[in-house]
């Protein structure tokens, strides 16, 4: 449970709910980050964010490899949906260069035809993906979602197969076995979340670290006169709608039992928390208004803020213990990390992210939104500053260091989130990117290469492992 909002727009949003009319401004709408100079009267070094390479030359990322996905004759609906899903995956996680289909060479594909591997080699291919979908074994309600992941031979090792054989020729297709086999069964009305799955187990079994596809995000939209809590895929499909139309929700997150919690206020009453569709009440015996709201990994403890009197305080616990926690004025959007570490956004006139009660954003840039993202390349803490007029997301270390920006002069960039494995970043852009406004989603070691995965534009991004439970 956690504050998100700086301390302008709390204390506007507290005068609603605690029984004001809102003014003109939309009270739930997270404002724009002002720039340092805004804030301070001064013009910021904007140096110091540092540049975004357009093909990583200057970190010495080696190309991607390319992958060729077949594209097999589909024999049936789930057929198709783990290929479109597959494929759309793959090229969203960064981690393969995907070739078009239109690169395979010559078909027909089945499910079981034999596949040319020098071919692909010879139209790009490293790595060769099929997928395809078959009736389970023993049980006509559940479906098997199968992929084979293969290694295409280079020139050197497909002239050692030739001399080791009598023939001119490699040895025959109908022999070349998979470098990685998954097979996911599933009911068959489940079959795009299986998919997910069975990505992030080829990932796994390709880079030796699975994937964080079958997850889903959540995040504050304005409708109307109100704000609505919304869900959707990792891969920016089916979106829908949490808890009540006629009400005011703010800054959802992922909770015990995977159910969603946000505070909500109905009627400009002050917020209280709630979960779930039916905005089933938690008790909590805290003062004023809460406004935000975390949970720890385990979903053990948990922190939220509560503005009272103009005034806002950061509170953490476990077990529905809570105590208010020390923090610089207007703490608020706390977000939980490993081993124990807490980050938030607190300090006036500029507000900065702490880790465990030290500020680690560049000075005099307004910051807000922190989140911890366990990179590959290490733990990393991803946020929001303002630049100018607009804003771009930064990533540093827990301690400040190795400042990176991710994104750069593409207007409003925010609400950062990072997927379960992560290797990706999602975010807010108001649309000045080239492919229009909405959430976008980039691997964090190439930003450039974003993309665009939805054209809703929210605030208070979170993006989680789906869990089995059901009924948000």
């Amino acid at each position: 449970m956690i504050r998100r909002f700086g301390a302008p727009l709390a204390i506007a949003v507290a005068a609603s709910a605690l029984g004001a009319r809102p003014s003109s401004a939309d009270p739930g709408a997270a404002p724009a980050a002002p720039s340092a100079a805004a804030a301070e009267g001064g013009q910021a070094d904007e140096s110091v964010l540092g540049t975004i390479e357009v093909n990583g030359s200057a970190q010495g990322l080696p190309p991607l490899p390319k992958m060729g996905i077949v594209p097999v004759i589909t024999t049936g609906t789930a057929d198709g949906i783990v290929n479109l899903v597959v494929r759309r995956d793959m090229e969203l996680s960064g981690q393969f260069d995907v070739l078009d289909e239109n690169t395979a060479p010559p078909g027909p594909f089945t499910h079981a035809s034999p596949l040319d591997l020098g071919a692909w080699r010879a139209r790009g291919a490293e790595y060769v993906l099929r997928v395809y979908a078959q009736p389970a074994a023993n049980d006509s309600v559940k479906t098997e979602l199968v992929g084979d992941a293969y290694l295409t031979p280079t020139a050197a090792s497909a002239q050692r197969a030739r001399a080791a054989t009598s023939k001119e020729v490699a040895a025959a297709p109908a022999d070349v076995k998979p470098a990685f086999h998954a097979v996911e069964t599933t009911a068959t009305t489940e079959v795009r979340a299986a998919s997910h799955r069975l990505v992030d187990r080829l990932l796994g079994g390709l880079t030796g670290r699975p994937g964080g596809f079958a997850s889903e995000m959540a995040y504050a939209e304005k409708v109307g006169r109100w704000r609505r809590v919304f869900s959707i895929d990792s891969d920016g499909f089916n979106l829908r709608a949490v808890g009540p139309v006629d009400a005011t929700a703010l800054s959802p997150a992922f909770g015990p039992g995977g159910q969603l919690f946000y505070a909500l206020s109905v009627d400009f009453s002050p917020f209280r928390l709630v979960y779930g569709a039916r905005a089933t009440p938690v008790p909590l015996l805290v003062p004023g208004s809460i406004m935000g709201l975390a949970f720890s990994a385990d979903r053990g403890r948990m922190a939220l803020t509560v503005m009272s009197e103009g005034q806002s305080q950061l509170w953490m616990g476990d077990g529905g213990r809570l105590e208010p926690v020390a923090a610089p004025p207007y703490a608020n959007h706390p977000s939980f990390g490993p081993l124990g570490k807490v980050a938030y956004v607190a300090g006036s006139p500029v507000q900065r992210v702490h880790v465990d009660g030290k500020p680690i954003s560049p000075p005099g840039f307004m910051a807000s939104a922190p989140v911890f993202c366990d990179t590959p390349d290490g733990l990393l803490v991803v946020f929001t500053v303002g630049v100018g007029s607009g804003a771009d997301i930064i990533a540093t270390d827990t301690a400040g260091g190795g400042v990176r920006r991710l994104t750069q002069h593409e207007g409003a960039n925010t609400d950062a989130a990072c997927s379960p494995d992560g290797r990706l970043v999602a975010f807010f852009s108001t649309g000045k990117r080239g492919q229009g406004a909405g959430l976008f989603v980039m691997p964090i070691l190439r930003p450039w290469l974003a993309k665009k995965i939805s054209s809703e534009v929210g605030e208070s991004l979170r993006w989680e492992r789906l869990t089995a439970a059901a009924g948000r």
